[in-house]
C-alpha cells in the first residue's frame, strides 16, 4: 500500500474553484492565515493516527451494539 508523504495543499485553493458554494459578501472578514505543519510532522501525525485507528478497528464490536444493529435490521425487514 502506497502512503502519501506530504499533506495536500488546500491552502492554495481559491473561491473560484468552488463554483457551487454560496458566497455572502456581508459576512466577509479577514481570516487569519492557517499555519502549515512541516512535511515530516504531518507524516508522523498521519502514521500515529493510522496506528491508533488500526488498533481500534481490530477491537471486537460490543455485544450491545450488535444487538441494536440486529434489532434495526429486523425492523427494516418487517416493513
Amino acid at each position: 500500500m502506497q502512503q502519501r508523504l506530504d499533506p495536500p495543499d488546500d491552502s492554495a485553493r481559491t473561491e473560484d474553484e468552488f463554483p457551487n458554494s454560496e458566497r455572502h459578501p456581508e459576512l466577509d472578514v479577514a481570516q487569519p492565515a492557517v499555519p502549515q505543519l512541516p512535511g515530516f510532522a504531518a507524516q508522523l501525525i498521519g502514521q500515529r493516527m493510522r496506528a491508533m485507528y488500526d488498533n481500534i478497528a481490530q477491537e471486537p464490536v460490543p455485544d450491545d451494539l450488535l444487538d441494536l444493529v440486529r434489532q434495526l435490521e429486523s425492523k427494516e425487514q418487517s416493513k
